[in-house]
């Protein structure tokens, strides 16, 4: 389960990437703490079976 320092690090990373606050927040939601990587490194963005966004890499999923 994501924390809410970590969810708050997410929507500022969704943000960042053009979306507005409400919006990113709705994302962070949906990609939770398991976020579904593509080959490429975008994040897709799932709401049950229908992809809703795909996100350039997000550092807060870069393994370290």
């Amino acid at each position: 389960m994501m924390d809410e320092k970590a969810f708050n690090e997410l929507v500022s990373e969704i943000k960042s990437q053009g979306y507005d606050e409400k919006t990113a927040a709705h994302y962070a939601e949906l990609i939770g703490d398991t976020p579904g990587i593509r080959y490429d490194g975008a994040i897709l963005v799932m709401d049950g079976e229908q992809v809703v966004a795909r996100l350039k890499p997000l550092r807060v999923f870069e393994e370290t």
